[in-house]
């Protein structure tokens, strides 16, 4: 399944700036792309979305979403 998140949060925990740029979304990103289940991932953060492909059911993927700092909605 494919589908596209609005972000609402960031927790970032890849710069000290907290400013949530492309570099901060190219980390997260490729951190997400280890975890089991995730297929692809675009990560647009100053736009605050995410388009995921994954086979995880929706509780599972917000658990693993809010494990990295980032709250959907």
């Amino acid at each position: 399944m494919t589908e596209t998140l609005a972000i609402t949060y960031i927790n970032c925990d890849f710069c000290t700036a907290k400013n949530h740029c492309t570099a901060c979304g190219t980390e997260l990103s490729q951190s997400l792309l280890q975890r089991p289940g995730i297929d692809d991932v675009q990560m647009n953060l100053p736009d605050h979305t995410l388009r995921v492909a994954h086979t995880l059911d929706q509780d599972t993927l917000e658990d693993l979403l809010d494990g990295m700092g980032l709250l959907v909605g």
